[in-house]
């Protein structure tokens, strides 16, 4: 190490100098490329301008002034005679038709004009010009070369030259350039018309589009590096005649300039090599004695850290001999230490897997609990179903029989119905899953819809039920089924506690907050219970009898969907038996948000009321025969629940057949053709979810509507069911009169004409 840092500056010094020369020779080779375009451009202008200074010459010849075609023709000739590099000579006149060619006899019709461009140019410019490279009709190309014929300001005639590329190919191979360089010659078209080697292979094509943007950047010379022709990388310099549009190119390969600087770097770095040997067998030499001690104690240090014991040996350098000692003093000081960290280490063990198993069972324990939840909320709509189903069967039938009874069923089976949906609320609440779809909500219709349904199932209150709305509508961003289910659960919540007390729900705003407050004037709460009321599972002290009931988990989903919308929920009570107030604030939407508001519907929810117990209607009421029967196929494993559904169709007007499995199903559908199947998800035989697919991957029923029935009603559960081919999605209970109101819809959607019909329309009115 010591010999490489002598060494170092020397080579960075080497590299410096190698890198500078490499410099001096591109800046030499760039300079030399641009002097030698300079002199060339010079010697092709100079034959350019003698061939404009012959024709001008010729212009002014007597036959042609006297317009003595003939007679300028044969002076024309004899000037083409006397000069080898031209091809022809072409005189047109003032419209561009040719008048002779001197390569043709004097009279010749069906003269053609090569490069035609060029010579409207000479027309409309009024001076001399150079065309593009162009094969004539002999099959020589040739450069033309014009003047303009000036009589009286005007153009008269055009005397156009063929000059050959070989006078320009005699001046660049007179260039004594060394091997790998290339010259080339561009016309105003970028076409190369000359090089000084293989002419046959390039002469005729176009430079390369990025080169002919580097032509085009500058105004009369300039440098560049590129890939020439025959795609070598080369320093190119340039040097434009602005006059004629014609660019002379010296090209020469940066390999060359790259090979002079690998072999000075060889040189330098094999000297370079040879130094560093030598001093490295020196070096050598010198520090065996020191590696060997060096390895002894690199021995002892890795005996100390593998945990084995050392000792020292002697080798003869003091420094050494120290430190060795000094290695098996530590190493017996860590044996030491090593056998009572041994020992704590494996307390710590035996604690630590004590504890991973106990958090593991906590683990099991809680993700059984909440299975255990979403089951239970699941399995209990199975057996609501056919309950709630048998309730609107009765109502259908329009029997006064057992009315009060069925009002009794129907409310206990609502509350029932709550229980159920709160187990699966708070099943989602602990495993994280409870979300929100916001969107613009008018928190007037939620507050006033809430009222009216807990209003319409308790009993029969004498004390004041009360709803107060402000004049304005209050808009707020949020999920409006969510929303309907936090006020729901509050009214709920102060009915059990308020027996024969009035109850109020509020609704109010400022300028950035809505507030809903629901009042009541019951059992009120103890200052320790208002600290847990939101907590999971909590229920406040009770008698045995448990008259308020409940599960504890209403006021703790209230909290989640108040915090899912941004917003905070509070309680207060002045003490036991002074009743309580719940408050609720959430962010208003921005005004900007706020959706227009038809004026038919602006008096809905808008004006401040008081709405008491309102009165029951006639179940029966609320069903109305189809407008067109249908034929249903009902597929449910549980019985009871196919049958009630079935009786509820059929006494409505619809043709109904009921099977248990998808095996039965598919057996009955190519006969019964139905128009309607009411399909279970949990069939016994096959998931309602394949079935569904199964169907529809038929291609036999193009117009069945599939309607999912299923105790399952998450967000995730619906997007499935409609993934599988379903047309609807319904939770278990299933009110009959909406699933009524969905058939009559879907069947008179079926009467249209096929075409794509919105997600909207498939929902019943209301």
């Amino acid at each position: 190490m010591l010999v490489a840092a002598g060494l170092l500056p020397l080579a960075l010094l080497g590299v410096w100098s190698v890198n500078a020369v490499y410099e001096q020779q591109q800046s030499d080779l760039r300079r030399g490329t641009l002097d030698l375009s300079r002199a060339l451009s010079s010697a092709v202008n100079a034959e350019i301008d003698s061939s404009v200074a012959a024709l001008e010459t010729l212009s002014f010849h007597p036959a042609l002034a006297a317009g003595n075609h003939e007679e300028f023709y044969a002076i024309v000739r004899n000037a083409v005679a006397a000069r080898p590099y031209w091809v022809s000579v072409l005189l047109s006149d003032a419209t561009g038709k040719v008048v002779f060619r001197s390569s043709r006899p004097f009279g010749a019709v069906d003269l053609n004009v090569y490069d035609p461009d060029s010579l409207k140019r000479v027309l409309a410019e009024k001076r001399p010009l150079l065309g593009a490279v162009r094969e004539g009709g002999s099959g020589t190309a040739a450069i033309p070369v014009r003047v303009p014929v000036m009589v009286g300001g005007d153009v008269r005639y055009v005397l156009t030259a063929a000059l050959k590329p070989d006078r320009i190919d005699d001046i660049l191979a007179r260039q004594n350039v060394p091997s790998g360089w290339a010259i080339s010659v561009s016309d105003s078209s970028f076409q190369r018309m000359s090089r000084s080697h293989d002419r046959d292979q390039f002469v005729g094509q176009r430079l390369s589009t990025s080169f002919q943007q580097e032509l085009n950047a500058v105004d009369t010379e300039g440098i560049t590096v590129t890939a020439n022709a025959a795609g070598v990388e080369s320093i190119v310099g340039f040097t434009k005649l602005p006059r004629w549009g014609m660019s002379v190119i010296v090209g020469a390969p940066v390999s060359s300039l790259n090979q002079v600087v690998s072999t000075a770097l060889f040189v330098y770095a094999a000297t370079l090599a040879l130094s560093l040997l030598v001093c490295l067998l020196v070096a050598k030499t010198i520090a065996r004695r020191i590696v060997g001690g060096i390895a002894t104690l690199q021995m002892h240090a890795r005996d100390l850290g593998q945990g084995r014991a050392v000792k020292a040996q002697a080798c003869g350098i003091a420094e050494f001999d120290q430190l060795s000692k000094s290695l098996e003093t530590a190493s017996m000081e860590r044996l030491a230490v090593e056998g009572h960290r041994r020992v704590l280490v494996d307390n710590l063990d035996r604690s630590l897997r004590s504890i991973r198993a106990a958090m593991e069972q906590a683990r099991e324990a809680s993700a059984a609990k909440d299975h255990f939840l979403a089951v239970l909320g699941h399995e209990l709509r199975n057996p609501l179903a056919p309950i709630v189903s048998t309730l609107d069967l009765m109502d259908i039938q329009g029997k006064d029989v057992y009315r009060r009874e069925r009002t009794i069923l129907r409310r206990q089976a609502t509350h029932l119905h709550h229980l159920v949906d709160d187990l699966l609320d708070v099943s989602r609440i602990v495993q994280g899953k409870m979300t929100v779809e916001k969107q613009p909500v008018l928190l007037n219709a939620v507050v006033a819809r809430a009222h009216e349904a807990i209003a319409s199932t308790v009993p029969k209150r004498e004390a004041p039920f009360s709803l107060v709305l402000p004049h304005d509508p209050v808009w707020v961003h949020g999920d409006e089924e969510r929303l309907t289910q936090l006020v729901v659960n509050l009214l709920i919540n102060a009915v059990r506690n308020s027996a024969e007390t009035p109850i109020s729900v509020s609704l109010s705003a400022t300028a950035s907050a809505a507030m809903i407050t629901v009042t009541d004037a019951g059992v009120g709460m103890a200052p320790d219970t208002l600290t847990k009321i939101f907590t999971l599972f909590y229920q406040a002290p009770q008698s045995i009898a448990r008259s308020a009931g409940g599960l504890g988990l209403g006021l703790s989903i209230a909290r989640s969907i108040v915090h899912l919308h941004e917003g905070h929920i509070s309680a207060s009570s002045d003490g036991l038996g002074l009743g309580s107030k719940f408050r609720i604030d959430l962010p208003l939407l921005a005004r900007h948000n706020v959706p227009p508001q038809p004026e038919s519907t602006r008096h809905l929810y808008l004006n401040p009321y008081t709405t008491v117990q309102p009165h029951s209607e006639q179940a029966a009421d609320r069903y109305t025969p189809p407008v067109t029967p249908a034929r249903i196929l009902v597929i449910d494993d549980n019985v009871d629940a196919a049958t009630t559904i079935a009786e509820a169709l059929t006494a409505s007007g619809h043709e109904v057949r009921i099977r248990h499995t998808a095996s039965e199903c598919l057996s009955i559908l190519p006969a019964y053709q139905p128009d309607v199947a009411l399909l279970d998800i949990g069939l016994p035989d096959m998931d309602g979810l394949n079935l569904a697919q199964l169907i529809r991957a038929s291609g036999q029923f193009p117009n069945l509507v599939l309607i999912a029935i299923t105790g399952y009603g998450q967000k995730e559960d619906v997007e499935r069911a409609m993934h599988a081919g379903f047309d609807q999605h319904m939770t278990k209970p299933v009110p009959i009169g909406e699933l009524l109101a969905r058939v009559d819809v879907l069947q008179q959607l079926r009467g249209r004409s096929e075409q794509a019909v919105p997600a909207d329309d498939w929902l019943p009115p209301g």
